[in-house]
């Protein structure tokens, strides 16, 4: 019998051992309940009929987490309760937790179901940054938050340090009980679940259309060419974040536009990534303070012109140079086009709110006590970064491959749809095939080369200049760390300069190129 379990965590004296009396006079009375405490503070735990506790201090699990463990295993098999309540320390890392809880052989006996933060209202904030990471990996896990107060607007000032590391935290406050009940005992339909849902709609009608086979191929197709970039990327836009200060960044760019425009060409030249890892290394360096320009430079230009596009561009037209240098010189020239808007008219704001607490030099996600700061602890956070931003990217990178994968099945003709269109349409026709396919821009060289017999090599041009720089998967990525406003302007003028750079090659006789 697999046993249910709710942890409670949070600072000592922030009232766990209060909210789980509660929870056990109140609504678990008729319930076998097995109470698991890893320390104990000045409230004491309520005594009664079909309540058991364990104890283990903070120097055990220390010292022996794992056997820790096994003997709360043995524990449960042997005799199970309707639920278990932890509570855990507050002093201690939560992927201790993890590493004790959700070994393989503990899921015979217990299930992780609700993680529950308990805080008072008073100066929440300045604890959880006067204690790091510990605080910030146990609100991080937790589903929702219950804080010791009855002042709502006060509360909504710490709700808003806990949003800052855990978006998708509820917060609720200590006058609101129903509420909390309500939530504790409910178990909801996440949005994860609706997409899943939805994706297992799509598949279905694809099974029904005889379409699963090439759906299934398309899809795995583009994610498998996808996610090693997209790990590149996040590694890269982690170390940048971690190792290199915001201060060394902004003195050693180069002040000068025309120099710094320059410096992104290089840098998008020497590294080997794609659109896919392009847009965390992207913003990595807007987070570091590098002028918006360059940076809007680097993300479209890198995936056009670093070497292993280069070769999958040759090999795929055979050796013809002029598509080369086609390629790379008009997707430099769009490139530092689009870059250089944005020294006319600079937006606002462009980054979501940053999952940190304000205040302090922060590291994307966390921050690390002077006290606390060795090489291992920067890897540690360095780590920790890349999987936070790989999973919040990744996400948005299925949607965008998802979507794209069903409108090329629902619509399998569209790339000879536009043969025989005059030529400016035959660009814009392609640019627009090019955000719908979302493909690789290491490969996207050898599906254009199939359409060569149909478009004419501007069209072409068009293909494979805009589709790395804005596509689908693209758009969804940015959706995960920038404003809309940034994310529509972006498309929109990057769509009208490469269609008024490519037209005009076009027009001119796309510079002799022969196919």
């Amino acid at each position: 019998m697999v046993v249910p379990a709710w942890v409670i965590t949070g600072f000592l004296d922030s009232g766990k051992t209060t909210l789980i009396n509660r929870l056990i006079r109140e609504e678990l009375s008729e319930q076998e309940v097995l109470v698991i405490q890893f320390e104990r503070g000045d409230t004491p735990l309520a005594e009664g009929e079909g309540v058991r506790s364990l104890y283990y201090s903070k120097a055990e699990i220390e010292e022996s987490p794992f056997l820790v463990a096994d003997s709360i295993c043995e524990e449960i098999l042997a005799d199970p309760a309707d639920l278990i309540l932890i509570e855990w320390n507050g002093m201690e890392h939560f992927h201790k937790f993890e590493e004790m809880f959700l070994q393989f052989h503990m899921k015979p006996a217990i299930n992780v179901e609700k993680v529950v933060y308990v805080g008072e209202e008073k100066e929440l904030k300045l604890r959880i940054t006067d204690s790091g990471l510990i605080s910030m990996s146990q609100i991080a896990a937790s589903d929702m938050a219950y804080l010791r107060t009855e002042d709502l607007k006060k509360a909504e000032q710490s709700a808003q340090a806990l949003f800052h590391i855990n978006p998708d935290i509820r917060v609720f406050t200590e006058g609101k009980w129903d509420r909390i009940k309500k939530n504790m005992f409910r178990y909801e339909v996440k949005s994860q679940l609706l997409l899943l849902l939805a994706a297992a709609a799509a598949i279905i009608y694809l099974i029904a259309n005889s379409f699963l086979g090439s759906f299934v191929t398309l899809f795995l197709g583009v994610f498998l060419q996808a996610v090693p970039f997209l790990v590149i990327g996040v590694l890269l836009s982690s170390a940048i974040q971690v190792y290199v200060p915001a201060d060394w960044i902004r003195s050693k760019f180069p002040k000068n536009v025309v120099l710094g425009q320059l410096f992104a060409i290089a840098a998008g030249f020497c590294l080997p990534v794609c659109d896919c890892a392009s847009v965390p290394v992207f913003k990595g360096l807007v987070k570091k303070g590098v002028p918006l320009s360059a940076a809007v430079t680097f993300m479209l230009v890198s995936p056009v012109i670093n070497p292993v596009v280069i070769l999958s561009t040759w090999y795929a037209f055979n050796g013809n140079l002029k598509i080369i240098a086609a390629r790379c010189g008009l997707g430099i020239l769009c490139a530092v086009l689009t870059g250089l808007t944005y020294l006319v008219s600079q937006p606002q704001k462009i980054l979501l709110a940053d999952p940190s607490i304000q205040g302090g030099e922060t590291y994307g996600d966390y921050e690390i006590p002077a006290a606390d700061e060795t090489k291992a602890s920067r890897f540690f956070l360095m780590m920790r970064h890349a999987q936070n931003e790989f999973f919040t990217v990744g996400k948005y990178l299925l949607t965008g491959i998802f979507v794209s994968t069903v409108l090329q099945e629902v619509w399998p003709g569209m790339t000879r749809s536009g043969a025989g269109i005059p030529i400016l349409g035959s660009v814009a026709f392609m640019m627009a095939m090019a955000f719908i396919l979302s493909l690789c821009s290491s490969s996207d060289a050898v599906v254009a080369r199939t359409m060569a017999g149909v478009f004419p090599a501007g069209a072409l041009m068009g293909f494979l200049v805009f589709g790395p720089m804005i596509d689908l998967k693209n758009g969804a990525m940015l959706l995960g760390g920038f404003e809309k406003k940034f994310i529509v302007r972006l498309f929109v003028t990057t769509f009208l300069i490469c269609f008024g750079v490519v037209g005009m090659f076009a027009l001119l006789g796309s510079g002799g190129i022969r196919i």
